[in-house]
């Protein structure tokens, strides 16, 4: 083992022994989370609460006819029925406390289940949000946030400048790659984030009961809470995890509407979707020195490749003087089911079956040229000007598998990050590329990062009105700005 893969193996170690001692601290407080996950009393109209453990129903969610809790209900004499009803389509959303949660890793199938089921009533309908690609969670919350672009795809990157690899675990730790921390009110300490993957429930519980004591501080009408311990109850448990994460988060949501009196609007999102199938590490570095690349961290010469292993993701970053040859050779690996890299003001892409050109030079309207098959499976826009916008509103309602392709290619090659990378590969659901002193630690139930739909597709819903997908994760701030008549996010 070379001495830089064992010092990272040893920082990694103290990450996590600091990590985990102050898990055990923050395990001391008492839980600010209690609302009761079941009702007592259930019927299609009504869901009646014990919420002072007298085993009688004191708070309840009255719904109308299409099945959406409209009014909420307090016991007041102690009778078990509903004699105090507030309306809250008449409570105005620009007078209410607004809480924002945003999950990593949640995908659309699985929240829209959980929906169908009866859960989440409060909201209005999931909108479908497509997030950019490759799926990460900086460069989604960025978008969804509004806020400023990331240095690259993820805390480590290859530098345009100096052509080196640059970032890691300690711009990870600081935050570096993520700006989006700065202008909300509750994220985890880092220090977490290493932790979830190995203790998922016991994180997850630590940081729901610690936004709630955010929360109840009272520090402002809006606050933005991001949950970072969501994306390891997905990737070590699997679908699951993500249904135990909806149903702590619905308690979580039910209790401040019930402490509120309905003075609380709340709108729940996700950064992107998950893969939900297990997957193991492709040793992606290796497969390229056996077609005569040299992996390096400093590009000097023509057969040199710097690959990118961090996060462990099913999309991999790559960087070389010959993207080309290089993306000839990805794509002929097992593993790899697309890739892409510029080539002046077009990007190519390539499949197993073909190969292809996306040209555009406003980011907002495309032209698909096939050169071998259809990559993309977009022949039906073959030649022509399309607007991008409507190949997402196509991609959508077909499920294809690469929604909102042209786009999103284009724009990981040319408007998403400071540093981005020259190639791009896509592997299929079963592998994911990373960190060496990480992989192999723990066990993947699923994880994110590819064009297709499974990486990708996530939601957004709120209970303050309905918002219409699909949606990019770019076009949330108009959309729930819109809902309040007021710019969102609120800076913190």
């Amino acid at each position: 083992m070379s001495a830089k893969r064992t010092g990272l193996r040893r920082l990694l170690g103290v990450v996590l022994t600091l990590a985990f001692v102050a898990l055990l601290v923050g395990g001391c407080k008492p839980p600010a989370v209690t609302f009761p996950a079941d009702p007592v009393v259930h019927s299609e109209q009504l869901a009646g609460y014990d919420t002072n453990g007298d085993k009688r129903p004191d708070f309840f969610l009255l719904s109308d006819s299409a099945g959406r809790v409209d009014r909420i209900g307090y016991d007041i004499s102690g009778s078990g029925k509903p004699e105090e009803i507030v309306h809250l389509g008449g409570i105005d959303p620009r007078k209410c406390r607004h809480l924002v949660l945003i999950l990593d890793g949640m995908p659309y199938d699985v929240l829209k289940e959980y929906v169908d089921q009866g859960h989440l009533r409060l909201f209005n309908a999931p909108a479908i949000v497509i997030p950019p690609y490759p799926v990460m969670t900086d460069l989604a919350v960025e978008d969804a946030l509004g806020y400023m672009p990331c240095l690259g795809i993820e805390a480590k990157y290859v530098s345009r400048e100096s052509g080196k690899v640059v970032g890691g675990t300690s711009d990870y730790m600081a935050g570096r790659n993520e700006p989006f921390a700065q202008i909300i009110a509750y994220r985890a300490p880092t220090l977490d984030d290493a932790l979830a993957y190995l203790k998922p429930r016991a994180v997850f519980e630590k940081e729901i009961h610690a936004a709630k004591r955010v929360w109840d501080k009272r520090q402002g009408m809006e606050q933005v809470m991001y949950f970072v311990s969501t994306a390891a109850m997905g990737s070590r448990l699997g679908k699951p995890g993500q249904i135990e994460t909806l149903r702590q988060c619905e308690r979580l949501i039910n209790q401040v509407v019930f402490e509120s009196h309905g003075l609380v609007q709340v709108t729940l999102m996700a950064d992107h979707g998950q893969t939900n199938i297990a997957c193991k590490y492709v040793d992606l570095g290796g497969l390229l020195k056996q077609k005569g690349w040299k992996v390096t961290d400093q590009i000097a010469g023509d057969r040199d490749v710097a690959l990118v292993e961090f996060g462990l993701e099913t999309v991999a970053a790559l960087n070389a003087r010959q993207p080309a040859k290089l993306a000839e050779d990805l794509i002929k690996l097992a593993p790899v089911t697309l890739v892409s890299y510029p080539s002046e003001d077009m990007v190519i892409v390539l499949s197993k079956s073909g190969k292809a050109e996306i040209h555009s030079t406003d980011g907002v309207h495309f032209k698909y040229m096939p050169i071998e098959g259809d990559p993309l499976d977009l022949k039906e826009y073959a030649g022509q000007e399309v607007d991008g916008r409507a190949v997402l509103q196509s991609t959508v309602e077909k499920r294809k598998e690469y929604p909102d392709a042209l786009y999103r290619l284009w724009r990981a090659h040319f408007g998403l990050v400071n540093n981005p990378p020259l190639v791009i590969a896509s592997l299929d659901d079963c592998y994911y590329s990373g960190s060496t002193s990480f992989a192999g630690a723990v066990s993947m139930a699923s994880t994110h990062g590819g064009l297709n739909w499974r990486n990708g597709a996530t939601f957004i819903m709120s209970t303050a009105g309905p918002i219409t997908g699909p949606l990019r994760s770019e076009d949330i701030p108009a959309a729930v700005g819109k809902l309040f008549g007021m710019p969102f996010p609120r800076r913190q």
